[in-house]
């Protein structure tokens, strides 16, 4: 491998990028940098409330219209990314809302809705994200990040269309842990609570409601997740040793 080859592979390097332009520090790149620091605020919303529409008064109504000017970097809270009332994507700590339009100021392409008690963020104005990321280096390898990491979603989407029903549900919460931050658990026979509801976890793998529940209950009897007060709880280990089997088979 020549010096301009293995250059380049280090600076795409997927393991570096991951670790040094993570969305976790991105809020901070922003904020605090001395080079073209950006004003913001932090702001909070409610369950069920969709933080790309603002509501404008109209002739005495308030009418709702899509909010292309802002971006919003989640600190704690859980929302959807929905098209079409089709769930895309779950977007938890440390993601960003709005990012998949950045450099769309018509509006947007996706709906976001809050579907935890409360969701805590930072706002920019993306006018000003846009300019400090096409103008410094860095910039270019955050948004670089986050194009890998939605790369990715979008192969695992693909990847669980073409599994049988239990096991897109399997996968799906196996993932979604992973991207609730819940994934570091202690792996033993505990459940924990998995903060997302029976319907939105339908939509989300494209599935109906009843058939995943007809899945859920039977991967209660194999002690995979429990239910209760139609909370579902999971048990980390064994859907890893689920996950495990199947990749066997392969």
């Amino acid at each position: 491998m020549d010096t301009y080859t293995a250059a380049i592979k280090n600076l795409y390097d997927i393991t570096e990028i991951k670790e040094y332009f993570n969305f976790s520090k991105f809020a901070k790149f922003l904020c605090t940098n001395d080079i073209m620091p950006i004003p913001y605020e932090t702001v909070s919303f409610r369950k069920n409330m969709y933080p790309l529409k603002e509501t404008v008064p109209t002739i005495g109504l308030e009418d709702e219209q899509p909010d292309a000017e802002f971006i919003y970097i989640i600190e704690s809270g859980i929302a959807t990314m929905e098209k079409d009332n089709i769930v895309l994507d779950i977007k938890a700590s440390d993601d960003i809302v709005g990012f998949s339009d950045l450099f769309t100021f018509n509006c947007s392409n996706y709906s976001y809705k809050v579907i935890s008690n409360v969701m805590n963020v930072v706002k920019f104005n993306k006018a000003h994200v846009v300019d400090k990321l096409l103008n410094t280096q860095e910039g270019y390898l955050y948004h670089y990040s986050y194009t890998l990491r939605e790369r990715q979603n979008l192969e695992f989407k693909e990847r669980i269309r073409r599994e049988k029903a239990e096991s897109k549900v399997v996968f799906a919460m196996h993932h979604l842990l992973g991207k609730l931050n819940l994934s570091n658990i202690e792996k033993s026979d505990l459940y924990t609570s998995f903060p997302i509801t029976m319907a939105t976890l339908a939509n989300y793998v494209h599935l109906n409601v009843n058939t995943v529940s007809t899945v859920l209950h039977s991967l209660m009897k194999l002690g995979m997740v429990q239910i209760k007060n139609k909370q579902i709880f999971v048990n980390f280990r064994k859907i890893e040793m689920y996950l495990i089997n199947i990749e066997r088979q392969y």
